[in-house]
């Protein structure tokens, strides 16, 4: 199994999320009087593109990569996805989002097979 078919059930929960999050589908009607979208949801599938073109880089490495090829393949990723949270105001890519994304990022690079030692050297999320 590829590393993006294993995670792509994560990355369409972790945008489900975010999809009713940005619509109050999850509020009753009487809830949305007051409600303002924290976001546009129109926004979304630049994020999901991010996400698949992270899981498609990592399945492009060898088994077992060390630090530095990990880190080559994942640091463009980590600044898309912070260059895009800026675009949008910082609005979409919160704290309980960064930590399920630092969750994903770190598993899916596991899954390559990548040392304890390898991983230590992932880039951080940082925005």
């Amino acid at each position: 199994m590829t590393i993006r078919a294993e995670f792509q059930p994560t990355v369409d929960e972790f945008m489900s999320n975010l999809q009713s999050f940005a619509t109050g589908d999850y509020l009753k009607e009487e809830e949305k009087e007051f409600w303002e979208a924290p976001f546009d949801a129109s926004v979304l599938p630049d994020l999901r593109s991010i996400l698949e073109s992270f899981l498609e880089n990592l399945d492009k490495l060898p088994d077992d990569p060390d630090g530095g090829l990990l880190g080559a393949a994942v640091r463009p990723s980590v600044e898309k996805l912070a260059a895009f949270n800026r675009k949008n105001a910082d609005a979409v890519l919160e704290p309980e989002e960064k930590e399920e994304l630092t969750e994903l990022i770190h598993s899916a690079s596991a899954a390559t097979g990548a040392d304890d030692e390898a991983l230590a050297q992932l880039p951080e999320l940082d925005f």
